[in-house]
């Protein structure tokens, strides 16, 4: 019985995600694929992300982030507005840039699956793009997704000077501010 109870421990850690790999080869062989058939997989993959330290070398993260890469440059239902001073104050060689975008598909996720909510940005005629507030929203709960995760040390995950930054006004409750001034 111990010995059952000891296989079964060992092996849980790759029964949850050692999927990814497979679907996301299995997602990789679709010809046109349609995000409403994989949103719960990219979401199950986001979630991994930032629940997880950065580890590259993991298979799991890995594809995870290969599952979440391979929708950012194809048709969704929603955007992910990737501007700002924020989004400029990010490196793309830490791969801050990239994380923060995919910080806001995971937040797009959240509302969809968990809320029922569909974010989408609409213009409206004399309001500038990046002043739409479904555009900030989607940002600054991105920017905290993001941060959150950056200032756990185990993470791994490199930080700036500026990110140190925003980390700090958004452990004080200032981030919507600094980001939008």
């Amino acid at each position: 019985m111990k010995k059952i109870f000891m296989v079964l421990i060992c092996l849980l850690p790759f029964i949850g995600f050692s999927q990814f790999k497979i679907k996301f080869k299995e997602m990789e062989k679709v010809e046109n694929p349609n995000f409403n058939n994989y949103d719960k997989l990219v979401f199950e993959a986001t979630s991994f992300v930032f629940s997880n330290p950065m580890n590259p070398k993991s298979e799991e993260f890995f594809y995870a982030v290969k599952i979440a890469q391979f929708w950012m440059n194809k048709d969704t239902e929603f955007g992910m507005p990737i501007f700002g001073e924020f989004y400029n104050k990010l490196t793309k060689e830490n791969n801050q840039q990239f994380f923060y975008t995919l910080a806001m598909m995971h937040y797009n996720l959240v509302q969809k699956i968990e809320k029922n909510r569909v974010i989408k940005f609409v213009k409206v005629e004399g309001v500038k793009f990046s002043d739409l507030p479904e555009v900030r929203e989607v940002q600054y709960e991105g920017a905290k997704i993001l941060l959150d995760y950056a200032k756990q040390k185990e993470n791994n995950f490199i930080l700036n000077n500026d990110m140190q930054i925003y980390i700090d006004a958004n452990e004080n409750g200032k981030l919507q501010e600094l980001m939008f001034r």
